[in-house]
């Protein structure tokens, strides 16, 4: 408590840290829409494989349907703040994304589970979208600080669920059921006090959701083409990556610490990146991720020793979620105010559209192959061709 109280008398004796108590608390909108949400999910599904009776097909296609779902979401969000207000679509959306989770928890039925992370798809779109020009408008005198803290909310939730819920699934006897509750009843306290603060900041919050029209995108090509292929790189690591591990042998207590150790390096790199990020012009900063986190992804299939697991963990979580941060930036940039929303909304597409066909593509090379590891070196080469369509942007 006594560290809060100082951190918000600092942001107020200092002016170019005004918002800062706004932005950590929207920041709680990322630990759902992707600490839990979408990260979790990769640490309940060797549990659910197991007694569901699911393919790695199956499974990635339930990833896929909440890539498509965050698609729908993110082309919807600046309509909707347009209609109803960022403020109040931001707030509905984290309490729609709460029950989600919730629902993860009563299913049992593949398609039934499979509009469930439609729904989760759509709500988080919603939030990350909205949620991130919020933080932009609680910080507009540092907005690299702010859109890395906020992202930072991520890593935050990987290492909550890191830490609780590999061991909770060997101690329950109702198991992966009651961890997404677990999950749900964390994102309904989140959604309080982010809605909270978004509602503070109603009267600075998105204005307007003007497209960015076709000049702006066509000059945002290299940016739009390579987050899409970011977001399909990534995310068959996040989506398949607990898997691996249980199949070289590794139990609870490696997972558990392999996933905090992803949460626990993007955290402590968040401050790097920003101020890294507010350096690097064009499209080099969002390279330089790409570049990063494709080195990540390479040492874990390369070896199960402890030391490329922890190698793995640490340069792709200290790397993975700078992605969002950088293209923000270069958005935030290259056009004017009113436009941002939009050209936020076409950025979350290609990137969920990415992240939609990445599993899937994974999943189906694993179950051809008959080797996990087969399916997840797609990644590196994807993350590879993003950094040098990135390096394009001007």
């Amino acid at each position: 408590m006594s560290t809060t109280l100082e951190v918000r008398r600092d942001a107020a004796m200092n002016p170019d840290w005004r918002g800062l108590s706004q932005v950590l608390a929207l920041a709680l909108a990322p630990m759902v829409a992707l600490g839990f949400s979408r990260f979790a999910y990769a640490l309940l599904l060797p549990a659910m494989q197991i007694d569901l009776g699911w393919s790695l097909s199956q499974a990635g296609a339930l990833n896929t349907a909440n890539g498509m779902g965050y698609l729908l979401g993110a082309l919807a969000a600046a309509p909707l703040a347009h209609r109803w207000g960022a403020s109040r679509c931001f707030g509905l959306s984290m309490l729609a994304s709460a029950m989600a989770l919730l629902l993860g928890g009563m299913l049992h039925q593949w398609h039934w589970f499979m509009w469930m992370r439609v729904l989760g798809g759509v709500s988080t779109a919603i939030i990350f979208v909205l949620g991130t020009a919020l933080a932009t408008q609680a910080m507009p005198q540092r907005p690299a600080s702010a859109l890395t803290l906020y992202f930072a909310g991520s890593g935050l939730g990987m290492v909550l669920a890191g830490s609780v819920l590999p061991h909770w699934l060997d101690a329950s006897a109702s198991g992966w059921q009651s961890a997404w509750v677990i999950l749900g009843g964390a994102a309904l306290l989140a959604a309080f006090v982010a809605g909270l603060a978004a509602r503070s900041l109603r009267g600075v919050a998105v204005r307007s959701s003007a497209a960015p029209g076709k000049s702006g995108l066509r000059h945002l090509w290299p940016i739009l083409v390579a987050n899409g292929l970011f977001g399909a790189g990534y995310v068959g690591y996040t989506t398949f990556v607990i898997a691996l591990l249980r199949q070289q042998g590794h139990g609870s207590l490696a997972t558990s610490l392999f996933f905090c150790g992803l949460g626990l390096a993007s955290l402590v790199a968040t401050s790097v990146w920003g101020q890294g990020l507010a350096r690097l012009r064009n499209g080099q900063g969002f390279a330089l991720v790409c570049a990063c986190v494709a080195v990540g992804t390479v040492p874990v299939l390369l070896s199960s020793a402890w030391p490329a697991l922890a190698l793995s963990a640490v340069v792709f979580g200290a790397s993975f979620m700078a992605g969002p941060a950088a293209v923000s930036l270069v958005a935030q940039r290259l056009l004017p105010e009113r436009q941002l929303p939009g050209a936020l909304g076409a950025l979350t597409a290609t990137f969920s559209l990415g992240q939609a066909l990445g599993p899937l593509a994974a999943g189906w090379v694993a179950d051809a192959t008959g080797q996990l590891a087969a399916g997840l070196w797609l990644g590196p080469v994807l993350l590879v061709c993003a950094a040098l369509v990135a390096s394009a942007q001007r």
